[in-house]
């Protein structure tokens, strides 16, 4: 079996790193400085669960024409790379490749699609806590890492199809579940994580700041209702507590934790605003539920996303 990996980041290199170890034959795409460190010295993955090593991919390269058609590609990319990351791997993907998008936000699967116009395009979501500690070595520090796969409910995929995904993952000590809907899931993250990386963002503090502060908590809430209330509109089967679940994770993280948006706007790189307070204005105004605080952040952020 050919697999494919688009991005190499904290994610896309913890997967290759996991499929490489058990035998598999993975083709990364990427591009840039850790392209060469890794063809140079492989990829190290530092993980609690599964310990320290090095694998070497069987091909790495910035050109898809160079792997061929693959069986599966799994695309990690942040979202706003989403179309340039569809152009890169359309020479590795024909009808019969299953493809897996592991970004943020909703509707992964649906965006994919339509860029690429081919393959099967599941929806998916990855539960993971992992960083890059330096280029080419990834930190991986969760013990209950899953993907969650299904179909899009309006591009039915097969189960075989998607139970060859889960033997694959399985079989590399990957956690996968294979769902109904999978946009459920993604749905359930992206109310905490609009509230999380909004408010983190547009006050630049960390969860201490947020906590510690009512008007930044206040804030957080009504970001989180906002993106619940679209979702509930949109008719995704949301938890009846998924409001106080927000609250509630949030109140777990390290008072020293910061958004991964707000990390990125720190360090003056681009960040995915578009993904947390763009579309979700935008999805507000489509089914008619109004979207003030974050339309607030989204007008501030605008003026320090880099051109």
């Amino acid at each position: 079996m050919k697999i494919g990996i688009m991005g190499i980041g904290a994610i896309g290199g913890y997967i290759s790193a996991m499929l490489c170890r058990h035998n598999e034959n993975v083709y990364i795409i990427g591009k840039g400085e850790t392209l060469n460190i890794i063809k140079d010295k492989g990829i190290t993955l530092k993980s609690e669960a599964n310990g320290n090593f090095v694998v070497f991919p069987t091909l790495i390269t910035e050109d898809a024409n160079e792997a061929g058609i693959m069986d599966i590609v799994f695309v990690c990319v942040k979202g706003y790379s989403l179309k340039a990351a569809a152009r890169a791997i359309s020479p590795m993907v024909d009808d019969h490749t299953l493809v897996v998008p592991i970004i943020n936000g909703v509707n992964g699967g649906s965006k994919l699609y339509s860029y690429l116009g081919r393959g099967k395009v599941t929806e998916a979501i990855m539960y993971i806590s992992s960083k890059i500690e330096a280029k080419g070595v990834i930190k991986h520090t969760s013990k209950n890492t899953k993907i969650v796969i299904s179909s899009n409910k309006h591009r039915p995929i097969q189960r075989r199809y998607l139970e060859r995904v889960y033997n694959v993952l399985t079989k590399a000590n990957i956690m996968c579940e294979v769902r109904k809907d999978a946009e459920v899931a993604a749905w359930n993250n992206y109310v905490f994580n609009c509230a999380f990386n909004v408010t983190d963002s547009y006050y630049d503090v960390k969860v201490k700041g947020i906590l510690e502060d009512r008007m930044k908590f206040e804030t957080f809430c009504n970001v989180a209702k906002e993106c619940e209330e679209v979702g509930r509109t949109k008719g995704i089967n949301l938890p009846k507590n998924i409001y106080e679940n927000s609250i509630n994770t949030l109140k777990s993280l390290s008072k020293k934790s910061i958004s991964s948006m707000h990390k990125d706007v720190a360090s003056g790189k681009k960040f995915e605003l578009e993904l947390f307070c763009g579309e979700l204005c935008r999805m507000g105004k489509a089914v008619g539920v109004p979207t003030p605080y974050t339309q607030k952040a989204y007008e501030k952020l605008k003026i320090l996303q880099p051109m």
